[in-house]
């Protein structure tokens, strides 16, 4: 075997070693970051998502995907980067857990290796600096989750709407301002401290509004948390999403809002307070109120807990509201 032996080969050899001992030790002494990506029938699009992951200018991530059961090419698009980056892992939902991206969630949680979490979707980009701002804030503040901000990539008209959203000067981060719908923010927006964001789970029985009924449980648990006032995440905007089409279908919308409250509440009851209780149930009724009778099957367990939260409030609210029914 020819080894070449000048000044200048061994020179270029020497800097490239020193470079990649560089590149370890400043892996080694960044803390490691989980990715979690649900992932169903996107391989026309992840790859845009995993060049977004690459270019990181914070190098110490994993990326933890987990299949949904996908039909298409997903899984070989996952497999093809994996050959060429390792820290892109894939694991396969088993048949024993529901579908749907809040069981994939909570198999990514168990997986997760890094002593922080961030929630991403399949078809979502990434900022160069996503991951960088947000470890660097939550490590300088030694908070339990930061919250950044998202807009749309393909759909700037609705930015502006997007941007209102992210009310953190007026209102604080807190339960009861989460809750009430006062502070609004992304399953994309957040990087939580991996023991925090693993001692809760997704929902898995909710097909929409999993995120809020999730971050009303993050924030009844802690509330020492820090908004980052930049966009660090690109959504994609789908016509054909599941919340664009309860837009088109009010009976379906307020069938899933009912249960993500109805949930919601369930799941926060022992912890949260007098005022965030009742808001949930207030929520629940109205929604519950506004479906066909023969469809209000759950009406007479939210009656007890309501009459049991709000006394002689619970019945004014009920007339109120049958009232409001009967009009319309």
């Amino acid at each position: 075997m020819y080894f070449p032996s000048s000044d200048k080969y061994i020179t270029t050899l020497s800097r490239m070693c020193i470079f990649a001992e560089i590149v370890c030790i400043i892996n080694f002494m960044e803390t490691l970051v989980s990715i979690i990506i649900p992932v169903y029938n996107r391989s026309h699009l992840i790859g845009e998502t995993f060049d977004s992951i690459i270019k990181q200018t914070y190098a110490n991530w994993e990326c933890v995907l987990v299949d949904d059961g996908s039909s298409d090419a997903s899984v070989e698009v996952i497999k093809s980067y994996r050959k060429k980056d390792a820290r892109f892992k894939l694991f396969m939902r088993p048949e024993t857990s529901p579908k749907g991206a809040n069981a994939c969630r909570n198999i990514g949680l168990r997986q997760a290796q890094g002593a922080y979490v961030v929630f991403f979707d399949s078809d979502d980009l990434m900022t160069p600096d996503h991951l960088e701002v947000k470890i660097k804030t939550i490590e300088a503040a030694n908070c339990d989750y930061v919250i950044a901000k998202t807009k749309y990539f393909n759909h700037p008209e609705n930015n502006d709407c997007m941007e209102a959203q992210y009310c953190f000067e007026s209102s604080e981060i807190s339960a009861f301002n989460y809750i009430t719908h006062k502070t609004v923010w992304l399953t994309l927006d957040v990087c939580i401290k991996t023991t925090l964001a693993r001692s809760l789970q997704f929902n898995e029985q909710l097909q929409s509004g999993q995120e809020y009924n999730y971050f009303s449980k993050l924030t009844c648990k802690s509330e020492n948390a820090i908004f980052i006032d930049n966009t660090l995440s690109l959504r994609r905007y789908h016509e054909q999403s599941i919340r664009a089409g309860l837009r088109h279908d009010k009976h379906a919308a307020y069938l899933s809002y009912f249960y993500a409250y109805w949930y919601t509440y369930q799941d926060i009851k022992d912890g949260a307070n007098k005022k965030v209780r009742q808001f949930l149930l207030y929520r629940c009724y109205r929604m519950m109120r506004k479906l066909p009778r023969a469809e209000r099957s759950p009406l007479k367990e939210v009656h007890k807990v309501f009459y049991r939260e709000l006394g002689g409030k619970g019945l004014y609210y009920t007339l109120l509201l049958e009232l409001k029914h009967v009009k319309g």
